[in-house]
């Protein structure tokens, strides 16, 4: 196994940040590369070399579990507390004594531990409680200690559970860590702080992480009577304006380093005029997703900070008119650079205005630089000329969306060829042509490369002689590319995670050898030419495939193949791969399943009630199908799910009444956070997507409207009855379409009170009655269709239903008011038998209503014979006579009946 790998990098990216800072013992130096190494992956994972603080805003405060290259399996080893292995030999056993430094004893400081642990969980919370046990804490999960086993360290970012509201720590609990160097609180919902004076009691403190929690302020001027502060991670604090008189109190960190005030709306007129300019050692500076535009005193300090040597502007709206002459020559974009931060080892102004062209050669001899983050900018760069060759060898190199080359032929970089430590490359968007280069793929360093989105033609080059790539992350979606797909993929790459080859032209058979790659985990061959049979080893017992998308293919199977034994299996795409025939039992051994999208084919036959069994299953889209039957009454039984597609079937009958058993969709809740669901590393281009049609269109929902979408779609079969009233308690229902049918009776007036209700489609059914005037508090309606019914009254024309034009209401030829042009005669009456029809719809299709009513009828016929009979002796002798009487008429008038009678008896 390789020793090095993109792990690598992100300790690089955490030296670079860290190991700048001088006077520090080379113990602290490894605690603080370990406890930020993973927080580092998350910054990979949604913006990739972005050098952020620890639970930096950009992924929310949330670490990523998704399977990715970056998962957490990478990373224990860095999750772990660091003591020496002498100190732990000879020292394990004193936990119990006294700290030959200070008067603090070993159970002192974990009994404040359990304390800050307690005062993390109130009210009802449950982090840590099993991971924080015996008495060795510096082996609890966060805890660092140092050799004297004080605690040296604490991280506890985004570890208070979601639904326990804002939290109130006492400052006096973290009094007792007197030689605690470095805290980690990021991402728990923190607000103001109890005693927030007790702070400076921690003259050691170096390194402070507050980022993510939504600050009151009172905390921050405490932060100045901390004498060691190095580190100050304040990103996403939302700063308001009686919180920026407490900055200030940040220009008397003389001694700080680095300082990370990123995504906090900050300009000139929030920020204290002194803060840059007072803090001149800084080395680490975070500055994104702000306001700087207008900012010329904030941009202004910058040229006083000469020992820079990492700069993220990124997302700050910044083009060459915003930026102030100190920073540039004649509107040169990096002559800031040679001027005054000679050091730079890491510069990251993405997401910006700039414009105009730039020399790639301007940095040639910046030897110290490693990260360089030009992307999603208007500039058109031009590494081929003039003649240069860099003193600098990268580690990181973001060039998308950058014009590469456009007058140089839309080449590869040629530089790159001499980049011995290279691991991360992305040159996606930038109309690259002609083949893929081998000594790219097979460079030797290399670990992701994302060629997405350009116009490389030919095929995946062949490596020459025996070497092997090293790629763990390889997309080149979005090209020209052709031909075969390597039937010797599982030789060539054999670490790849992440594989993406979609929207291409390749064509012929999956390769069997594409399921020999042990270790991936997300694979796209989407919107191909392959046909065939999908492989076996592919599809079964494949344990580290998380993201299977095959959609957009002609494999044209007789039925579905069997996906067994997958264990980490979480999103199935088979959308439009010309599978026929049933939907036999082909899932089996899915536990984590939750997105399967087997629409757009030819299966026919009923659905299948098996769905159940998997309790992770969320998104079910079976749409553009042949299916016929009925639904099945057993999808009540998923309490997980969010959207469910049948539209575009033959189904029949009823709609089932028992849906609002569906608590997903009774109450709101996330089908994954948003910064889970990233399934690589290319700049939010691979999160979680899914395609969903909503509001009358389709579109492919990712991030955070798919985390917290929810959907019912059944338009398009052949659907009767009433529409149940049930209905109107899915309240965290965001669409609902039930148009195309054959529907009868009323709109519910239980709609109503579905307040998350954002699209609703009724069109094309049998419906009668009124629009119920109540449905205008549905307050996030956007879309809205009752057209071609058999509606009548007046249209409710309040609050969002004021901005739907006739369209909606079209086909209805008893429908008066705005927006249609016919008047309403009299006042909207409700019809009287509404709300009777209303009830009825709710109960008439219940199975148990229908055997009820059978088994009271039979009870009450039985006993109104019998009964009187046996209570009343009166009664039995009028009973007896006239069945006598009856018996006789019959005698005499029908003579044969009795001779009949006879005979059979």
């Amino acid at each position: 196994m390789r020793n090095s790998s993109i792990v690598d990098l992100i300790r690089l990216g955490i030296e670079l940040a860290r190991s700048v800072m001088n006077n520090r013992s080379n113990t602290h130096q490894v605690l603080t590369t370990s406890a930020t190494a993973m927080e580092f992956v998350v910054d990979l994972v949604g913006e990739p070399g972005n050098v952020h603080g620890a639970d930096s805003s950009i992924n929310e405060g949330v670490l990523s579990s998704v399977p990715s290259p970056f998962q957490i399996t990478h990373l224990k080893e860095y999750q772990h507390p660091y003591i020496d292995d002498e100190v732990h030999l000879g020292q394990c056993t004193q936990l119990n004594g006294k700290d030959r430094s200070n008067g603090a004893t070993k159970e002192e400081e974990r009994v404040a531990l359990l304390q800050l642990r307690d005062s993390l969980n109130r009210p009802n919370g449950s982090a840590l409680v099993n991971e924080w046990v015996g008495n060795d804490y510096c082996y609890w999960y966060g805890i660092t200690c140092d050799r004297n086993l004080l605690v040296l360290q604490i991280y506890l970012s985004s570890r208070r559970q979601l639904g326990l509201g804002t939290w109130y720590p006492n400052a006096t609990l973290l009094s007792h860590f007197e030689n605690l160097e470095s805290l980690y609180l990021s991402g728990n919902r923190i607000g103001s702080w109890i005693m927030p004076e007790a702070l400076c009691r921690m003259s050691n403190l170096k390194v402070l992480d507050l980022s993510s929690n939504p600050l009151n302020g009172d905390i921050i001027p405490q932060i100045r009577c901390l004498p060691s502060l190095e580190e100050l991670y304040l990103s996403t604090i939302y700063p308001t304006h009686a919180f920026i008189p407490a900055l200030s109190a940040l220009c008397e960190l003389n001694n700080l380093r680095a300082l990370d005030l990123s995504n906090n709306s900050i300009n000139d007129e929030n920020i204290p005029p002194c803060l840059l300019r007072n803090l001149s050692s800084l080395e680490t500076l975070y500055l994104s997703q702000n306001h700087l535009s207008n900012s010329p005193r904030i941009l202004a300090a910058l040229c006083g900070l000469r020992n820079l040597k990492v700069l993220n502007l990124r997302d700050n709206f910044l083009d060459e008119s915003s930026i102030p002459s100190c920073l540039f020559n004649n509107g040169n974009l990096p002559s800031f650079i040679f001027s005054n931060l000679t050091s730079l080892i890491a510069l990251y102004i993405s997401d910006n205005e700039f414009d105009g062209t730039l020399s790639f050669a301007t940095f040639a001899n910046l030897s110290n630089l490693w990260f360089i983050d030009l992307s999603n900018n208007d500039l058109m760069v031009n590494t081929e000329s003039p003649s240069w060759f860099p003193s600098f060898q990268l580690r990181f190199l973001n060039l998308r969306n950058c014009h590469l080359n456009n007058d140089q032929g839309r080449v590869v970089p040629s530089f790159i060829f001499h980049q011995t430590g290279i691991v991360l490359i992305f040159l996606d968007y930038n109309a690259l042509q002609g083949a893929l280069a081998s000594w790219l793929l097979y460079n030797t360093t290399l670990e992701g490369l994302c060629l997405r989105g350009n116009s490389f033609s030919g095929g995946i080059p062949l490596s020459s002689g025996f070497a092997t790539s090293w790629l763990q992350v390889l997309d080149i979606s979005d090209n020209r590319l052709s031909g075969q797909l390597s039937s010797t993929i599982g030789n060539s790459f054999p670490e790849l995670r992440y594989l993406n080859t979609s929207s291409n032209a390749f064509k012929g058979e999956i390769p069997s050898s594409y399921g020999n790659l042990t270790k991936l985990e997300v694979l796209d061959l989407s919107n191909n030419f392959l046909q065939g049979r999908i492989p076996i080893n592919l599809r079964q017992n494949h344990t580290s495939l998380a993201h299977l998308i095959l959609s957009g293919n002609n494999f044209h199977e007789e039925t579905v193949p069997s996906f067994s034994n997958m264990s980490n299996l979480v999103y199935l795409h088979l959308q439009n791969v010309g599978f026929g025939g049933s939907l036999t039992r082909s899932l089996v051994h899915l536990p984590i399943l939750k997105v399967l999208d087997i629409s757009r084919n030819n299966l026919a036959g009923f659905i299948p009630d098996w769905f159940h069994a998997f309790p992770n299953l969320a998104i079910i889209l079976l749409s553009r199908n042949q299916f016929h039957g009925t639904i099945p009454i057993s999808l009540c039984q998923m309490q997980k799910l969010h959207v469910l597609d049948l539209s575009t079937n033959s189904l029949s009958g009823v709609i089932p009444s028992c849906f609002n058993n569906i608590t997903s969709w009774k109450k709101e809740s996330e089908l994954l956070p948003p910064s889970l669901m990233r399934i690589s590393f290319s700049f939010g281009n691979d999160r979680l997507k899914v395609p969903l049609t909503t509001k009358g269109n389709s579109r492919v929902y990712e991030g955070t409207p798919l985390s917290f979408m929810t959907g019912l779609d059944l338009s398009t079969n052949q659907l009767t009855g009433y529409i149940p009233s049930q209905l109107g308690e899915l309240i965290a229902l965001h669409s609902l379409n039930l148009s195309f049918n054959i529907l009868t009776g009323h709109i519910p007036k239980s709609f109503s009170i579905m307040e998350k209700l954002e699209s609703l489609d009724l069109s094309h059914n049998n419906l009668v009655g009124s629009i119920p005037p109540e449905i205008v508090q549905l307050y996030f309606i956007s879309t809205f269709n009752v057209s071609f019914n058999n509606l009548s009254g007046s249209i409710p024309f309040e609050n969002n239903f004021r901005t739907f034009d006739e369209s909606s209401y079209r086909g209805n030829k008893g429908l008066c008011g705005l927006p249609l042009d016919t008047a309403c005669t009299s006042p909207n009456k409700k019809p009287p038998q509404q709300d009777e029809e209303e009830e009825r719809a709710g109960i008439a299709e219940s199975d148990f209503f229908f055997f009820s009513c059978i088994a009271v009828s039979y009870v009450v016929g039985f006993w109104v014979v019998i009964l009187p009979l046996v209570v009343s002796k009166n009664w039995r002798r009028k009973h007896y006579a006239v069945v006598d009487s009856c018996i006789y008429i019959c005698c005499n008038k029908f003579p044969g009946f009795l001779t009949r009678i006879k005979d059979c008896c």
